[in-house]
């Protein structure tokens, strides 16, 4: 079984981490459309920090927060579903 943590760490371009590090998307067995989902997601998360002063609160809305949070659960589904049974994907997600 292949274990995975599934959460965001902003700047790294990735938001699935196994025992050794970081899993890229291209290395991911899912689809095209899958691969594109997360690294726009994963670029997306990266526009809700300030990056002047991370500690700061980000210049989303609650709104855009509630609707990426949506977005990053429902991407963790496909995920699970893509990648089948013989991975554990963990849910470690802190929502926004």
């Amino acid at each position: 079984m292949i274990e995975a943590r599934f959460f965001f760490d902003a700047g790294s371009g990735c938001l699935l981490w196994g025992e050794d590090g970081p899993w890229e998307t291209g290395d991911l067995p899912v689809s095209e459309d899958l691969r594109r989902a997360v690294d726009t997601l994963v670029a997306r998360f990266d526009t809700s920090l300030n990056w002047d002063y991370p500690p700061d609160p980000g210049p989303w809305s609650r709104a855009e927060c509630a609707r990426f949070n949506a977005d990053a659960r429902a991407l963790l589904e496909r995920l699970r579903v893509e990648l089948g049974p013989e991975w554990m994907v963990e849910d470690r997600f802190k929502p926004l």
